[in-house]
């Protein structure tokens, strides 16, 4: 008896070392990913989070992370500390995934110990199961977007918050008088943090209080004669989450009046969690982006993965009385998922697989528990399971090391995204950037700058292919092309361009009558900006690009006029002011 409780006591400390390594070593090779996609309004070009204090300023335009204040102190913190270095945003990205991991190997633990409800099922073995869950989530190669990526450390953080407060009203169920108080009001800091973190947390005070329910109090009433004041507290954090919202300015990004009506939205999001979930069990063909997931407009469109999804969610709700716990880990799984899946349309994302970042823990915790409750009778098939479970677990941190090195470059995530989904025409848009970036980072004129160049021009008339509508594509192509040594090829799509999109003609003629100064044209040049001007009177650049024509020709009066309205509409054009400083040292 007494070495059984040695024994016990190792594995508790045992245990959880091993959760922390697993996952360590997981995640070991993607420290030096770069930033990749909505990294760079979210952090690198977010004045929000120059300052440790930026999170209390409006944001000037809708990022990634606006309206969600703990995610940008913690970035705040990671560039106060060593500014664009990659590295240190990594690290504490692993550091948060790794804590969230503990927490829910203690609340698994915490959970299965309890002999009222399983008794003797898990005496013994509680430890052991709940590191093989902790185990397979901290390495499930799904968790990648939600750690690897770094702007989406709002999901993993929101998710430690969660897990953290309901690990908290355990404590304060398990506990004294006092140390109720103290785990409760504890309980109601983390649900506050999480509100601050992902919109996801809105739905932990319901979780808590069905946790409660389920595995604690035995019914709704004693939980809230028990622990009222607990949920009254994190109940009152939704006004957090109201205030962030309001902050945040997402209306762009979020809401009904973007063509995709609630029942559309609802419809296509059952093939999305159908996805989820052939994920969660076999997770290949992961990918960072999907954009221009289908819109399911008819019922018609739902597949019968999306069907059975449905009927997941309607026997949910007959386990919440038939087997509770299955039924709370129903409802952790849809309930978390419903923010973001359910029926408020996220406009370009209705599919993203870091929302499955914490329900994922329901899918973990069900098979590992169902599958050691099938096997705990017969000791050689406990070992039998045990040892199939390292294996998966080794399998887990295999796949997730690929997948992370398919983060350690932007063409290598950008190629296995465009292979995989080949009609997405924002990743074949971020896929040419980089092509184009690196064409700039090799010396000029170079093989290697000349192939990186063609290669982003590849890219880039994909997208134009796809999607005719896509402007941006256009002016990357035609700097692709000049580039390429093709400046007629470049001034050919642009004129072509102005009869296809007028409403970006302005800036169709400035292009233009770029590439024709860069030739000396100077005449075509200066029509290009007079026509930019008539189109677009608030916009700088013709006047400072006709002003330079004016300088060619020596008409110094008329270049000095340009200048001077240049700075006038842009204060701030620094080489404009520089030049109108000249010219007037030049009259006088």
């Amino acid at each position: 008896m007494s070495r059984a409780k040695s024994d016990s006591g190792r594995g508790r400390w045992i245990a959880p070392l091993l959760v922390i390594f697993v996952g360590a070593v997981a995640y070991s090779n993607s420290l030096q990913g770069p930033f990749v996609l909505d990294d760079t309004n979210a952090i690198l070009t977010n004045p929000q989070v120059r300052s440790l204090m930026g999170f209390r300023l409006p944001p000037s335009r809708p990022t990634a992370v606006s309206g969600r204040p703990m995610v940008i102190f913690s970035f705040a913190v990671n560039y106060a500390m060593a500014h664009g270095k990659v590295v240190t945003y990594h690290v504490t990205n692993l550091l948060i995934h790794l804590l969230a991991a503990l927490f829910l190997y203690a609340v698994v633990r915490r959970t299965l110990a309890r002999k009222e409800l399983w008794g003797d099922r898990f005496a013994g073995s509680a430890t052991w199961v709940s590191a093989m869950a902790a185990a397979l989530w901290a390495a499930h190669p799904l968790d990648t977007q939600s750690v690897t990526y770094i702007a989406q450390r709002s999901e993993s953080l929101a998710s430690l918050f969660f897990l953290a407060a309901i690990y908290c009203v355990i404590r304060a169920a398990d506990g004294g008088r006092r140390s109720a108080r103290w785990w409760g009001v504890t309980a109601v800091i983390a649900c506050g943090l999480g509100m601050g973190s992902k919109e996801i947390v809105a739905v932990l005070p319901i979780v808590a209080v069905l946790y409660d329910r389920t595995f604690l109090a035995g019914t709704f009433k004693k939980a809230f004669e028990l622990r009222w004041k607990t949920y009254a507290g994190m109940a009152a954090t939704w006004v957090l989450i109201l205030f962030s919202l309001h902050m945040g300015s997402r209306e762009s990004m979020v809401g009904f009046d973007h063509g995709v009506s609630p029942l559309d939205y609802a419809r296509t999001e059952l093939n999305v969690i159908a996805l989820y979930l052939r994920l969660g069990f076999w997770p290949s063909k992961l990918v960072l982006d999907y954009y221009g997931w289908p819109t399911a407009w008819r019922w018609a469109d739902v597949s019968w993965q999306g069907w059975l999804v449905l009927a997941l969610a309607i026997a949910t709700l007959a386990a919440l009385w038939i087997r509770p716990w299955l039924g709370f880990l129903g409802t952790w799984f849809f309930l978390i998922l419903a923010p973001t899946s359910s029926f408020l349309p996220i406009i370009d994302e209705a599919a993203a697989e870091q929302r499955m970042y914490l329900p994922l823990a329901a899918v973990v915790v069900l098979v590992v528990v169902c599958g050691w409750m099938l096997v705990r009778r017969w000791r050689w098939i406990r070992i039998v399971a045990a040892l199939a479970g390292c294996t998966v677990v080794v399998c887990f941190v295999r796949l997730t090391m690929i997948r992370n090195g398919q983060y350690s470059t932007l063409i290598g995530i950008w190629r296995d995204t465009v292979t995989k989904r080949p009609n997405n025409t924002r990743a074949h848009m971020d896929f040419g950037e980089a092509w184009a970036q690196l064409s700039i980072d090799f010396p000029r004129g170079s093989p290697e700058a000349m192939d990186a160049a063609r290669q982003a021009a590849q890219q880039f008339q994909i997208v134009m292919n796809l999607e005719p509508k896509q402007t941006q594509a256009i002016f990357a192509l035609g700097q692709s092309l000049e580039q390429l040594g093709e400046p007629r090829a470049a001034e050919d799509l642009y004129t072509r361009s102005l009869a296809e999109h007028p409403e970006i003609a302005a800036y169709l003629y400035v292009e233009r009558g770029n590439l024709r100064a860069q030739r000396q044209d100077w005449a075509d040049a200066e029509s290009d900006y007079h026509a930019a001007i008539a189109l677009d009177r608030l916009d700088p650049e013709p006047h400072y690009f006709l002003a330079m024509v004016f300088e060619e020709k020596k008409d110094w009066s008329d270049a000095r006029s340009e200048l001077e309205k240049t700075v006038k509409l842009e204060p701030k054009y620094k080489d404009a002011a520089e030049r109108l400083a000249k010219l007037e040292r030049i009259e006088g």
